[in-house]
């Protein structure tokens, strides 16, 4: 009876018992996260009530020539605060006011005092949806960071496992080549541990193909990538500030073209069809890359919303001059 024979087909199948062993404890992770708990709260950052916004007070295009007919107004106010008084629907408030601020009686500097209050409510308005809109960017990027994180410790605690078990199959491996006295079945060993080992430790160089799959109902990215000219997400008031060249820092492109290029340039540089779907349309299945780089285009544009009070500030100086 071949005695070396036995032995090598005995560590063949203990190390065969062990491999099976921990990959079969590699493969099990505590996935807390309840798929239905997901879909639950897919749409917990979303407004509560569909708003109605006065038409009254929308943006009018094409407003330079009104302005330019209207010097009093010109020679009060900058083009840039008349350009943000456009946007919140007040221009006309701002010809009454301006017409009844030259009037000294009592009665005019009273009608002109109600008009500054009806001014300064639409300011209020407006100031009111940009919290609003940049609530919920900052929700959606809190919950696409929150779920990155989880599947990033999912991938952490893959790593630690994967690197402990190539460590204890490389003493294993060292410990048996110890003990065993044939040379053949030494080698042996040694190069099938060797082999084991180090397929444990290349695994852990790659990251978890994990994912968690997200629908979005209300995708708050998608107007801004494909540059629609009107949005059923964004308040008027805020999608006319982000598509007027004007009020960007150049005057020469608007705001959500510059936000969509540094999308491009520093989040989707090797962007694939089905990223961009992913990212912009109905949603799909997330890996924590995929979570980063979305709640990065998210703060990023919630940045830019915020910045909008920049310029109802300069109106409301201008008014209070």
């Amino acid at each position: 009876m071949n005695t070396d024979g036995v032995t090598r087909n005995a560590w063949f199948i203990r190390l065969a018992w062990l491999v099976g062993a921990l990959s079969a404890f590699t493969s099990c992770s505590s996935w807390k996260y309840s798929q239905k708990e997901v879909a639950a709260q897919s749409s917990y950052c979303h407004p509560t009530i569909d708003y109605r916004y006065d038409s009254t007070y929308l943006p009018k295009a094409n407003i330079d020539a009104t302005l330019k007919a209207d010097t009093a107004l010109t020679k009060r106010y900058s083009h840039h605060d008349l350009m943000m008084a456009n946007a919140i629907g007040v221009i006309p408030l701002l010809q009454e006011l301006t017409g009844l601020e030259s009037n000294t009686t009592a009665e005019k500097r009273l009608e002109a005092i109600r008009k500054r209050q009806q001014i300064l409510n639409r300011l209020l308005v407006a100031s009111t949806q940009i919290s609003g809109i940049a609530a919920e960017l900052d929700c959606e990027g809190e919950r696409a960071d929150r779920l990155a994180t989880y599947l990033d410790q999912y991938d952490s605690q893959r790593i630690r496992r994967l690197t402990l078990f190539s460590i204890i199959i490389g003493a294993a491996t060292t410990v048996a080549t110890t003990l065993i006295q044939s040379d053949n079945t030494s080698k042996v060993v040694g190069i099938s541990g060797g082999v084991i080992g180090a397929g444990f430790g290349g695994l852990a160089a790659f990251s978890s193909s994990r994912t968690i799959h997200l629908s979005h109902q209300r995708n708050l990215l998608t107007d801004i990538w494909q540059q629609n000219q009107h949005s059923s997400v964004y308040p008027p008031f805020v999608w006319y500030v982000l598509n007027e060249k004007v009020f960007s820092n150049s005057n020469e492109y608007s705001i959500s073209h510059n936000i969509r290029q540094r999308w491009l340039n520093f989040v989707l540089n090797d962007s694939s069809p089905e990223d961009q779907a992913l990212y912009f349309g109905q949603g799909g299945d997330y890996k924590a890359d995929d979570f980063h780089a979305r709640a990065n285009m998210l703060n990023q544009l919630q940045s830019s919303v915020r910045s909008i009070n920049q310029d109802l500030h300069s109106l409301t100086l201008a008014l209070a001059q």
